[in-house]
């Protein structure tokens, strides 16, 4: 290669990188990420097509949590609405929260009972009763349920656990997947590590006021994610504020 043709090669380089400035979030002057519908837009973008996550979302892939409660939500439109999910879905249920926490590296089975246990939970309630918990989120029925401590494994080296991470995706998804399309879709934010420690950060910004212990509780910690979008006019859903966050600040903090 001559000089002239690494310089020509170079060049494009430049431009190349000039050009992917215009697809980078936009932050504010704190470094923090601007929520707008914009960057939940472009976060979006970077998750379906980040090969980490692709699977998560393809309805084709038969261990997917997308695939899964398509086929509850068959099954369940198939059966009688007060019967229990165990009586027709107590597989699904269990393959739906080990997808759950396979995708999203929750380790509810750390304490050896986790994904049975909270399958079983699931499992013991009636259809129409599993729908309006979600359907309803106000009393926090369901992620109660799901978060409640685990009993004591057998193995004294390990111990039961609380599940409030995966309580929430478990909502989540359920929501994102069993309502598309309806204001239910968006019933539940997403709790965890990454958006506790960033969203004191954005409750500043926004002069939302909180306690530290708020953040542990999950029903206080929905209600200032709902505050923030509130304050912050940008309209965007529970959703993209989780993504949005998530996506942004995983590698950062």
């Amino acid at each position: 290669m001559n000089t002239e043709s690494k310089i020509i090669f170079s060049n494009q380089i430049l431009k190349e990188l000039e050009l992917a400035k215009s697809f980078m979030l936009e932050l504010d002057e704190d470094g923090l990420v601007i929520l707008s519908a914009v960057n939940v837009a472009k976060a979006e973008a970077m998750i379906k097509t980040d090969s980490s996550y692709t699977k998560s979302s393809n309805i084709d892939y038969n261990k997917s949590s997308a695939f899964l409660f398509s086929k509850l939500n068959s099954e369940m439109q198939k059966s009688v609405s007060s019967h229990k999910l165990k009586q027709t879905s107590k597989k699904t249920i269990f393959d739906i929260v080990c997808a759950i926490d396979r995708e999203n590296s929750t380790h509810v089975n750390a304490d050896g009972v986790g994904r049975k246990e909270i399958s079983d939970r699931i499992s013991n309630l009636a259809i129409d009763e599993f729908i309006n918990y979600l359907k309803n989120p106000a009393k926090l029925e369901l992620f109660d349920l799901i978060s409640k401590k685990t009993t004591y494994p057998n193995d004294k080296n390990q111990k039961h656990r609380t599940n409030q991470s995966f309580a929430s995706k478990f909502c989540h998804y359920a929501c994102f997947y069993l309502f598309k399309g309806l204001p239910e879709q968006d019933n539940y934010s997403i709790y965890d590590n990454v958006l506790k420690k960033v969203l004191p950060r954005y409750a500043n910004k926004y002069k939302v006021d909180y306690l530290n212990n708020d953040l542990n509780d999950y029903g206080k910690y929905r209600k200032i994610v709902d505050e923030i979008i509130s304050k912050s006019n940008s309209n965007i859903s529970r959703n993209g504020f989780d993504h949005l966050l998530w996506y942004y600040h995983k590698g950062r903090i």
